[in-house]
């Protein structure tokens, strides 16, 4: 049986697909709330916790959980964006079942980590949580991610939410998040596919988005400016056109229609 997802579901049902939201690693929905307003007045938002985030279970397959949630809110298929983490799992998604994914975009998202950086992610993430605590380490982490402004508007809510996570969900997540190889998965990946990359985001930088786009058949990348490695955090209005461009321009479903 499949463990249950958490949602939160709102927005406008308008006709359209709707968007699939998936957070960054230790983070949770509400990392989603700066691009909400602009995302929910045309369209219906699916705002998902994963696995080991927020009031989601530890453990769960993400895969079979989030095709739940579509078939719990009714929705044939969806566009799914996700941010780091979460758009390597959207991205897991089209490949898993594309006859239910209308688009994917992934922000800040890598398709593998060869040992050496994978190693490095660890001890960066892991072992300093570890070391520091999760209320230290949360400190350190937004301070060092966010820009001036996100921090002012966001900051203080996103970091209560990492520092609340228990370390062995963290360390469990970080640990899957970092052992990810999309690398098989990508060339079922049929629909539209939008690489988003910020501008000052050191940590998945354009070559990340260009190590996704080499195993794509339909891809494009795009920069928001200003933004770092939470785009849709620092820069919500430039994130959203540029979702909503992505969305609004011609293009096949996917290749089985």
């Amino acid at each position: 049986m499949t463990s249950r997802l958490f949602a939160e579901i709102t927005g406008t049902d308008s006709g359209h697909d709707p968007i699939l939201l998936l957070h960054s690693l230790g983070l949770d929905h509400t990392m989603w709330r700066s691009c909400a307003p602009y995302l929910a007045a045309g369209r219906r938002l699916i705002i998902v916790d994963l696995p080991d985030h927020g009031r989601s279970p530890a453990g769960a397959d993400t895969g079979a959980g989030l095709l739940a949630l579509l078939d719990a809110a009714g929705a044939a298929r969806a566009h799914a964006v996700g941010v780091s983490l979460g758009g390597n799992e959207a991205l897991a998604l089209a490949a898993r079942a594309p006859e239910r994914v209308r688009s994917v975009t992934a922000s800040g998202s890598f398709a593998f980590l060869d040992d050496t950086e994978r190693v490095a992610r660890l001890e960066a993430t892991v072992t300093r949580a570890a070391e520091l605590g999760m209320a230290a380490f949360a400190d350190a982490y937004i301070a060092g991610t966010l820009d001036a402004e996100a921090r002012e508007k966001d900051g203080h809510r996103l970091r209560e939410v990492l520092a609340g996570t228990p370390p062995e969900a963290y360390a469990a997540a970080a640990r899957r998040c970092f052992a990810t190889d999309l690398r098989p998965l990508l060339p079922a990946v049929r629909c539209p596919v939008l690489l988003l990359v910020g501008e000052h985001d050191t940590r998945t930088p354009r070559s990340s988005a260009e190590g996704i786009a080499a195993g794509l058949t339909h891809a494009e990348i795009q920069e928001i400016p200003g933004a770092g490695h939470l785009a849709n955090v620092d820069e919500p209005r430039r994130f959203t056109a540029a979702l909503q461009t992505f969305w609004d321009t011609d293009r096949p479903a996917n290749v089985t229609g």
